[in-house]
């Protein structure tokens, strides 16, 4: 594809970091009319809920993407860690967002379940957008096929490795993005409808769980991490796991009065 989508003198605009940008403006604009329903109380929460999404999400995606994809200080590490268009785990930022947005709960004195609801509702759709990122860039991509729906990248600059060029691949992003956009349906009309705080998140972990834990028998940049699984796989588990935990704890924390 073309990891590379405009270059004007020093001005290098990355297909990965504009559909990042563009889920971003898009999910935060839908959540501004839905603040209150969250618990966000004024402006200044608001803005302050999207920093801490901005701040803690990138970071602790690209810290756990160097851990699981890259040797500590190789130079793919270096490469990986400066460069503008690849290096994200969404997975980190599955742990990284939670703890960030639990800690600005109990500053500002805001129902935790209820904003992580509405973050998980935001995080499918801009995860659409991230893997139509990861398309352009190449990275997250999937295993030679001869299946009808294969992929072919050319560009050697992408995140495919160049023994693969030119090679139909499994349509890995492609395929999750179908499944973000059906996921995000469902969690919306899920939010909507109301009910117990914190049921929307364990329906978002455990549906992107099992989504992540099939697709990844798909992809052809993964490795063995623990009992034969993937890493994605193994953290896949863990959602669909804290999901029930959720789901545990709601039904003994809220009971009908």
């Amino acid at each position: 594809m073309r990891p590379l989508l405009l270059s004007l003198g020093p001005l290098r605009v990355y297909g990965y970091g504009l559909m990042v940008a563009l889920g971003g403006i898009f999910v935060f604009s839908l959540l501004r009319p839905r603040m209150a329903k969250v618990g966000l109380k004024s402006d200044e929460d608001y803005w302050l809920f999207i920093n801490v999404i901005l701040l803690s999400g990138p970071i602790s995606g690209r810290i756990l993407y160097l851990l699981e994809y890259t040797k500590l200080f190789s130079p793919e590490f270096w490469a990986v860690l400066t460069s503008p268009s690849r290096g994200f785990s969404m997975f980190g930022a599955f742990l990284g967002v939670p703890l960030a947005l639990w800690v600005f709960c109990r500053w500002k004195h805001i129902p935790f379940a209820r904003l992580f609801d509405g973050v998980c509702v935001m995080a499918p759709a801009w995860h659409a957008f991230g893997r139509l990122g990861c398309l352009l860039a190449g990275c997250c991509h999937g295993r030679p096929t001869e299946l009808f729906w294969g992929i072919v990248f050319r560009d050697p600059s992408s995140g495919v490795p160049a023994k693969w060029l030119g090679v139909p691949l499994h349509p890995t992003q492609p395929l999750e993005i179908v499944g973000d956009v059906i996921i995000a349906f469902f969690l919306y009309r899920l939010f909507e409808r109301g009910g117990k705080p914190g049921l929307v998140a364990a329906a978002y972990l455990a549906s992107y769980g099992a989504l992540r834990f099939f697709i990844e028998f798909l992809r052809g940049d993964t490795v063995p991490f623990v009992l034969g699984l993937t890493a994605g796989q193994f953290l896949g588990l863990l959602l669909i796991a804290a999901a029930a935990g959720i789901v545990y704890w709601r039904s003994r924390c809220i009971r009908p009065s």
